[in-house]
């Protein structure tokens, strides 16, 4: 579906049916997406580039698997700050996407869960304590809080700059694998990851 950018009228062309935001890589403008409707929200950003191997709209390989490089979100903290890759396996279909977290270097590949029924607010969770969340017994390592700095690309939710993103990441009791626990605008996401080495990655 191509459509034109609700701020400077540049054109846009949606590859994936379930997206319900674009961002404009001419103005880097945000725009809600309704049926083929554009609407502009929140400040126009265009994300630094700080030389990650991967850009949006590239095909890449993901240990073994094709994958296409949807879009991207940039959430700061006072640590810094990481990026989401938003990737589509082969196929169109909500099951397909997973989300690859770049972090000063390190990846990790994310499958999102959403949290319907969550009690806890970002304020139950301590550090160096136990959570249990969606059945899965958390080690609680890191809460803090972030801010989405801007996107890229294609999303599949609503997000627009400026928004706040609190998180908190632990590791699975018993085993190594990494949660992450993330209070969005639209709904309590947590993902549950798996760590890649840079050769898993392939352009």
């Amino acid at each position: 579906m191509n459509i034109n950018c609700a701020s400077c009228g540049g054109g846009l062309q949606i590859q994936y049916r379930y997206s319900k935001m674009v961002v404009c890589n001419y103005c880097g403008q945000t725009s809600y997406l309704m049926g083929s409707n554009a609407t502009a929200e929140g400040q126009k950003i265009i994300l630094a580039d700080y030389g990650s191997i991967l850009k949006t709209g590239a095909f890449i390989t993901l240990k073994g698997k094709k994958a296409r490089v949807l879009g991207r979100l940039r959430f700061d903290y006072d640590g810094g700050f990481w990026d989401e890759w938003m990737l589509l396996l082969d196929g169109e279909e909500p099951q397909n996407e997973v989300w690859l977290q770049e972090d000063e270097g390190e990846f990790i590949l994310y499958r999102k869960e959403n949290v319907p029924a969550i009690t806890e607010t970002f304020s139950d969770f301590e550090v160096g304590k136990t959570a249990t969340i969606n059945q899965k017994d958390i080690f609680i390592a890191e809460k803090n809080h972030a801010t989405i700095n801007g996107g890229e690309g294609e999303l599949p939710f609503r997000v627009k700059p400026g928004e706040k993103a609190d998180f908190v990441d632990g590791i699975g009791m018993g085993t190594a694998i990494p949660f992450s626990l993330e209070f969005m605008p639209e709904a309590t996401v947590l993902n549950v990851g798996e760590v890649l080495t840079i050769n898993d990655i392939l352009l």
